[in-house]
């Protein structure tokens, strides 16, 4: 876990309050936090006053958007003690920033009615820590409770890089203070201790949230780097790869990916 301490000290030192701590691509973090808001948005509809944990909060860019848009109350917590020292000048109502783990979660069994995260499970470096990291989330939803799940998928890396490699393209590692989750891992894990929230109660809100950010992929990291290959260098958060967020979801080219679980 060293070395995810320091990328993330380092990450606070060069970025700051700024929206691309944790994610370059500024087009990416805002799709993230607008498909995190609209599904709690439904979510809270769910529970009386819920109570909402943010694990992985980073300098708290994602819930000052949140509770800009959304009356709630949040709980968020990081590793980071320079991110949480960013975040708390912030100074936002009705949001809580402490350092915490989520591999010791700090509160009681069932105090929650929402968990979420957003990249954050994919900085523990093996699947058992993820595992940890999950049952630690469970024990302190209620039951019913849900689990926002905004993390990284190495079946959306590969379609990716398939897509890639069609047309000459080099492709895309993981990060390296990363590990990707396999999802046929990951739901047969979760199969007897959550289930599919969106399925039992469908909304526009959860509609393409498993691959919310496919088409966005697709145009930004196939057809921009392919179209200006051997003339210029890739630059991203452009006017061209900018049309891409507002076109539907298609396929299954993001590594990033949502999903909804209840607490069973």
């Amino acid at each position: 876990m060293d070395k995810i301490k320091m990328h993330y000290i380092k990450e606070a030192k060069e970025f700051g309050g700024s929206k691309q701590a944790t994610m370059r691509d500024i087009n990416i973090r805002e799709k993230e936090v607008e498909k995190i808001t609209s599904c709690l948005n439904v979510l809270k509809t769910h529970f009386k006053e819920p109570k909402i944990l943010e694990i992985g909060c980073g300098n708290g860019y994602t819930a000052e958007q949140i509770v800009k848009q959304l009356d709630v109350n949040l709980m968020c917590i990081d590793l980071c003690e320079d991110f949480i020292e960013i975040a708390q000048k912030r100074t936002l109502e009705n949001v809580t920033f402490r350092i915490g783990d989520v591999l010791n979660l700090e509160f009681n069994d069932a105090s929650f009615d929402i968990v979420y995260t957003e990249r954050c499970l994919i900085n523990l470096d093996s699947f058992k820590k993820q595992q940890e990291a999950i049952n630690e989330i469970r024990r302190v939803l209620k039951v019913g409770g849900c689990f926002l799940m905004t993390e990284a998928f190495t079946d959306g890396l590969n379609e990716l890089n398939e897509a890639r490699k069609t047309i000459g393209l080099e492709p895309i590692p993981q990060p390296y203070h990363d590990l990707y989750f396999d999802k046929k891992e990951l739901l047969q894990f979760i199969q007897d201790k959550f289930v599919d929230f969106s399925t039992a109660h469908p909304s526009p809100a959860f509609e393409d949230h498993e691959n919310f950010l496919s088409s966005y992929y697709f145009g930004s990291r196939v057809l921009y780097p392919a179209l200006i290959a051997g003339k210029k260098e890739l630059v991203y958060n452009n006017k061209f790869i900018e049309f891409f967020k507002y076109v539907p979801a298609y396929g299954n080219y993001s590594p990033v990916q949502m999903f909804i679980f209840e607490k069973i």
